[in-house]
């Protein structure tokens, strides 16, 4: 496995973890990080054995958003040069929203402007009581413009109106009742809370999380509407039929927890 320098990636088991590694900088975002994200993806999308990705960040801070100094280096660069950094950002959170696995992200302490687009692009978001948000881009002349499309699918536009325009830092508990996040965890708990999420989630059958989140995808693009009936049908008589929705009904009527386990031990 690659050894990068702004991140690293571990995989144990069903489990992904990458963490991003710039702790003297409280983990801020630059095109070197962002490409090192880009390519750990690719390399947890060849791996068959992993059904859940974990986002944490290593040292004070989830992550501080982007490198200042990489954005106040634009000023010498050409505005092509600058919307070609821009779009590999828009296109990690891009990968991160549509990853074929369940994402979770683990964030503590600070996520600042861009950190917040990869925790709105994660399935699941779990931060610890004391985490600081905000979106400061207005106060720097600039606006959260790679990030807004993912974070539109979190929060109303009015609660984006309220703390864009302003900038202002909010905490963790409003962050989950406005959607960001999704599960509080007090501090110094936050991957027992994980750990405990995903345990959960190990009790579903992980054809079907996956054959799920690809449908709740495309309903959520508009590709899936109240007028694909045959295709909505079609995709649940595959699903039953497949080993694991057999072994999930005949668990059902045997009284007994369907055993994922040995299906995918068989298929090896």
């Amino acid at each position: 496995m690659k050894d990068w320098k702004n991140i690293q990636l571990k995989i144990d088991d069903s489990r992904a973890d990458i963490i991003l590694s710039r702790p003297e900088v409280h983990n801020a975002l630059n095109p070197e990080i962002i490409e090192e994200l880009h390519e750990a993806l690719d390399v947890v999308t060849k791996n068959d054995e992993v059904q859940f990705v974990v986002f944490s960040g290593d040292g004070k801070s989830f992550c501080a958003g982007a490198d200042i100094k990489w954005f106040a280096s634009a000023v010498d660069k050409t505005k092509p040069d600058n919307w070609q950094e821009y779009l590999r950002m828009a296109e990690l959170l891009k990968a991160i929203y549509q990853f074929s696995k369940i994402t979770i992200v683990a964030a503590h302490r600070n996520v600042l402007g861009g950190a917040n687009g990869i925790v709105a692009a994660c399935d699941f978001a779990v931060a610890e009581q004391s985490t600081a948000f905000a979106f400061g881009e207005v106060k720097l002349g600039i606006i959260p413009a790679t990030i807004m499309p993912f974070i539109a699918k979190r929060v109303s536009t009015q609660t984006m109106k309220k703390l864009m325009y302003s900038g202002d830092r909010f905490w963790a508990g409003e962050a989950q009742l406005i959607g960001l996040i999704d599960f509080l965890a007090d501090d110094g708990k936050l991957m027992l809370v994980v750990d405990q999420l995903i345990d959960r989630l190990k009790a579903s059958s992980p054809k079907a999380l996956r054959a799920c989140k690809q449908l709740l995808q495309k309903t959520d693009t508009g590709e899936i509407n109240v007028e694909s009936s045959e295709y909505t049908a079609a995709i649940l008589a595959d699903i039953v039929h497949s080993d694991e929705g057999q072994e999930g009904l005949r668990a059902f009527l045997e009284k007994r927890k369907p055993d994922w386990q040995k299906l995918t031990v068989v298929e090896n």
